[in-house]
């Protein structure tokens, strides 16, 4: 089969139809079809990993296959629910279709996170780290990756994201390391007796509220589970929990590292302070200066 102009084809009709939402910034006409095309071959990957590979040749089945899968792209199906893979922070995720879709703004939670764990905890024979509202274990696994001296804990209520985070565990070779429950924030980890024994918190929580939610962009909307965004009426109610509860499970100088929405963070932060068990916070802020990351020290 000629590639360079049914490429060029479907280069076309990507270029001119293809809707990009902010959050997904990375994602491009031609590395969205590098990926299609790479998942129509039968090696999924992330836009961000297909471009630039060379491209493998199709067989007619196969391209019928890329043909409908750049159609339900341009009908607004996410792409990594098409390729059911997302990169971040190095790594490629699988991602069934159905479930939340890691974004590239959270890798300031997952990197502020990494140089914590290098910068104060270096010389720790272990370091145990919790991932609230995991999804499909996104920042846990990074964190495992990035820092071998950590054992990490997620937390879910949402199941099938459980599951994946459980795929993804051992996709990456990290199962020994990670371990994952169906469960509503710190459930879990009192059983475990990890009660003021934990290094590090992190979290991704749902900090849209309810409202907001209904007006979400259709591909966010009709694709991913509300569950990952609805943070009731103010958009705070999982904060507030998260905020009030750390304590019990940090260690004295332990850290709650936490990503919030634009416009949050000087108000969590002032929230943070409020509670007597936090002795500092920094605000970590994205490229454009805003304030995506918020870093909470328990009182010793």
């Amino acid at each position: 089969m000629n590639q360079e102009n049914p490429f060029n084809r479907l280069l076309d009709a990507l270029t001119q139809n293809l809707s990009v939402l902010p959050d997904k910034s990375e994602e491009n006409a031609e590395n969205t079809l590098c990926a299609l095309w790479q998942t129509a071959a039968g090696k999924p990957m992330s836009p961000i990993t297909a471009q630039g590979l060379p491209l493998p040749a199709l067989s007619a089945e196969q391209f019928a296959a890329l043909e409908l899968a750049v159609q339900s792209r341009l009908a607004g199906v996410p792409l990594a629910h098409l390729t059911e893979r997302q990169h971040f922070m190095g790594l490629e995720y699988i991602v069934n279709k159905g479930l939340y879709i890691p974004r590239k703004e959270t890798e300031l939670l997952a990197q502020t996170a990494i140089a914590t764990v290098a910068e104060d905890y270096a010389s720790n024979g272990e370091v145990t780290a919790v991932d609230l509202c995991t999804g499909i274990g996104t920042v846990a696994l990074a964190i495992a990756h990035h820092c071998g001296n950590t054992r990490v804990f997620g937390s879910d209520i949402y199941a099938p994201a459980i599951e994946a985070a459980k795929v993804n565990a051992t996709h990456f070779g990290l199962a020994h390391r990670a371990s994952f429950f169906n469960a509503d924030l710190f459930e879990p980890f009192e059983s475990l007796s990890l009660k003021s024994g934990i290094d590090i918190i992190v979290s991704a929580p749902p900090y849209i509220s309810s409202v907001k939610v209904k007006d979400m962009a259709t591909e966010i909307a009709q694709h991913e589970p509300k569950e990952a965004f609805d943070a009731g009426p103010f958009g705070l109610s999982v904060f507030n929990k998260i905020i009030a509860l750390a304590p019990d499970y940090l260690r004295p100088g332990g850290c709650l590292i936490f990503e919030c929405g634009l416009g949050q963070g000087e108000f969590l932060a002032k929230r943070i302070l409020a509670n007597k068990h936090y002795e500092r916070v920094t605000e970590v802020l994205d490229e454009l200066g805003q304030v995506r990351v918020l870093k909470a020290i328990r009182r010793a």
